[in-house]
């Protein structure tokens, strides 16, 4: 656009001018500083706000008159007359339809391709339009979307600024829908280091999970809140929350959440000094995983029984002409409901943690014979994902028989030994700064809780 264009662009609240100014997406005509001023004037604009319609040039209308003559109907989804009028009502279904089959699927692509500016944009504009319609459901999701945009560009300040519409109605009616924005103001919180606040949020995301008759999404919530607390040093609360989150997301057969939330009760349940109570967590983390292998090993097969059943039925099909919508029936008898959880996939890496976390948990109780065994199992999945795996599967042994010492003698032989092959392999490997750590363990320059930090993960 020239300058003369320029200098007659002015936000239809405010009227500022400026060159940042952001056109409406949907009728290309307004323009507004941002989404604040859009909200404000949207029950006026969205009168008039019309999409443009596509310019038709190859082939012209018939004249009006031919059409009287002919006594013709316009054809059906022909763009409307210029002067013709909408009803609040047709502009809203129409906004309501552009949001739910244009707008979110496109933020959604925008959104996994990293592209947050312009799922913003978008965005800005379905906030605008959800807040002058009534629309309270959809304002929610779409400013919980915003928040998702802005702390994925690390700006967790203008992600409470696009949250607050979701954030302020879960203030005011709890309930389970309080609980993805209570869950957003925590991770902003905490971005900002504000604890306290932290806290205020996740003990609404709590009681919002308590309302929710959807174990899932109990489960879910519960694992985010204990996570959370645990990393902000809040141990001892982080523990009963993530025992209620694996027992929930077992009900429900989530493997991967209940090995997550016990992997981590494990970590918190050793640094309050109950090893015996972390051994079990663990050994409850390596029972979902094994239970969650197996499923997905079930279910692999059977989906490969069902491709065949499905080939085996086309061919029925065309050597026998069967009817398509019946052989389409049987077909739909064999399909399968989506798993909705995140799968256990290759858990070799967390069982080679597991079990070194139960080595540490049993070293520390003086079982050194069960000790050694858990260590021998870590050290064999380790060798099987390679070098970096197995000098940290090293790295940790190092610490934990170095905790298990007399702190008095400096670092104990075994310790000091295991350093030493973690180190060995890190260098062979040419990683060096894995080498590193192992030298300075073997210093005995490491805090006592930078070496427990190995079992959280």
């Amino acid at each position: 656009a020239d300058s003369d264009d320029e200098e007659e662009k002015r936000c239809l609240n405010c009227d500022a001018s400026f060159e940042g100014l952001r056109r409406c997406g949907k009728c290309k005509a307004a323009y507004f500083c941002n989404a604040s001023c859009q909200r404000e004037v949207w029950k006026e604009h969205c009168k008039t706000c019309v999409a443009v319609a596509p310019v038709e040039t190859t082939t012209p209308p018939p004249p009006p008159d031919a059409q009287a003559v002919a006594g013709a109907a316009p054809a059906t989804g022909a763009p409307p007359a210029p002067d013709q009028k909408y009803t609040p009502e047709q502009i809203k279904q129409e906004g309501l339809r552009r949001m739910h089959q244009e707008t979110l699927p496109e933020v959604s692509v925008l959104m996994r391709e990293g592209n947050f500016d312009a799922a913003i944009e978008m965005l800005d504009e379905g906030v605008a339009f959800a807040s002058g319609a009534d629309e309270r459901a959809l304002l929610d999701s779409l400013s919980c979307l915003s928040a998702r945009c802005y702390l994925g560009m690390g700006k967790p300040k203008e992600a409470l600024e696009g949250l607050n519409p979701a954030l302020m109605q879960a203030r005011r009616e709890g309930g389970p829908s309080a609980i993805k924005p209570h869950s957003i103001a925590a991770e902003c919180f905490r971005a900002l280091g504000d604890f306290d606040k932290t806290r205020v949020e996740l003990r609404a995301l709590v009681e919002a999970a308590a309302e929710s008759t959807d174990e899932a999404e109990q489960a879910g919530a519960l694992l985010l809140a204990g996570i959370a607390l645990f990393d902000m040093g809040d141990v001892s609360s982080s523990v009963p929350l993530l025992a209620s989150a694996a027992s929930a997301a077992e009900k429900v057969g989530d493997f991967s959440g209940r090995a997550t939330a016990r992997a981590r009760a494990g970590a918190a349940l050793l640094r309050l000094r109950q090893p015996g109570q972390a051994i079990e967590a663990w050994g409850d983390e390596l029972r979902a995983l094994e239970e969650g292998e197996q499923r997905e090993r079930a279910e692999a097969a059977a989906a490969a029984e069902t491709e065949d059943a499905a080939v085996e039925n086309l061919a029925s099909r065309l050597e026998k002409t069967l009817d398509v919508s019946d052989a389409d029936t049987k077909d739909s008898k064999t399909k399968k409901p989506s798993r909705a959880f995140a799968p256990v996939g290759d858990a070799r890496a967390r069982r080679c943690r597991a079990h070194g976390n139960i080595f540490t948990a049993h070293i520390l109780m003086g079982a050194r014979e069960a000790a050694e065994m858990h260590l021998a199992h870590a050290c064999s999945v380790a060798r099987e994902l390679g070098a970096k795996e197995e000098a940290e599967t090293w790295l940790r042994a190092g610490h934990a028989k170095r905790l298990a010492g007399d702190a008095s003698d400096g670092v104990p032989s075994d310790a000091w030994e295991a350093y030493e092959k973690a180190a060995k392999i890190a260098k062979d490997a040419g990683l060096d700064d894995l080498a590193e750590r192992a030298k300075t363990g073997a210093e005995g320059k490491v805090e006592t809780a930078e070496m427990l930090a190995g079992t959280a993960r």
